[in-house]
């Protein structure tokens, strides 16, 4: 019986301190810009579901092909897109542990899916002044990479005729956190989004001739990237000394008067 007790003594204790591994709230997703980039449609094909534990995104026009017939050896898709996060948890900062890959592929000749990127870079951007429009803009700008994986070699169809499904886990082996949140950064004054951007590389090179390639589905997402997500309790202090890339004041613009003759715009680094 002791050692029973014990045993759920030591469940309870365990569920607690997961239970305490994350915030009580997510932030809430304010907007979602995508830039049609090379064999990806993002602004107008992508889903988003954001949780506690994972961000996951699904692509459903991301394509890449090679052809015997092409000029060409290689094709990417490449997906660029940002989403703008607000409402953020007090006291607590995020980092994503790595981002599992799944889609589809059907290779031959030759032709092969080599390598996979991920990269998710944090950007926040605060309005130190919210004056009239004819007063000097002036904004702080810091930033970090989240994730930034250029490569990950995976050479699917390198052994052959390659027709599947897929699933890759790409981790993140320099975790780095976003800033520490202070909860009113659901606010005009601060702008905090995450740029991402997704590749997949498919190439036919030394094969010109018989490879021949697709990457992407007919039916259903194309590519699914699901982030782990991870958190951490923190001091909102920290906030205004984070980041790895940091500006300054780095705008300040007058307005032009109506004569065009003062009041020209000027930019200050």
């Amino acid at each position: 019986m002791r050692a029973v007790a014990a045993l759920l003594s030591l469940a309870v204790a365990i569920g607690l301190s997961l239970a305490q591994t994350a915030p009580p709230t997510i932030p809430t997703i304010l907007g979602i810009r995508g830039a049609n980039s090379a064999g990806c449609f993002a602004a107008t094909s992508m889903r988003l579901a954001l949780g506690t534990d994972s961000l996951r995104l699904d692509f459903a026009d991301m394509r890449a092909s090679v052809a015997p017939a092409d000029p060409y050896d290689n094709e990417a898709a490449i997906c660029v897109m940002s989403v703008e996060l607000g409402a953020f948890p007090l006291g607590w900062r995020f980092a994503l542990a790595d981002v599992t890959y799944a889609g589809h592929a059907k290779l031959s000749g030759g032709a092969r899916l080599e390598s996979f990127a991920a990269i998710a870079y944090f950007q926040w951007e605060h309005l130190k002044n919210a004056n009239a429009v004819d007063e000097p803009t002036v904004k702080n700008a810091s930033g970090s990479y989240l994730m930034n994986v250029p490569e990950m070699k995976v050479n699917f169809g390198a052994g052959g005729f390659y027709d599947q499904d897929f699933s890759v886990n790409i981790p993140n082996y320099h975790t780095a956190w976003s800033p520490c949140f202070t909860g009113q950064e659901y606010s005009y004054d601060d702008k905090m989004q995450v740029q991402f951007q997704f590749q997949a590389y498919l190439t036919k090179a030394g094969f010109p001739k018989t490879g021949n390639g697709v990457f992407g589905r007919a039916t259903g997402p194309a590519l699914t990237a699901d982030f782990k997500v991870v958190w951490e309790k923190c001091d909102p202090v920290e906030r205004n000394a984070w980041g790895q890339f940091r500006m300054g004041d780095y705008e300040s613009c007058k307005r032009i008067g109506p004569t065009g003759t003062e009041g020209n715009p000027t930019v200050r680094w």
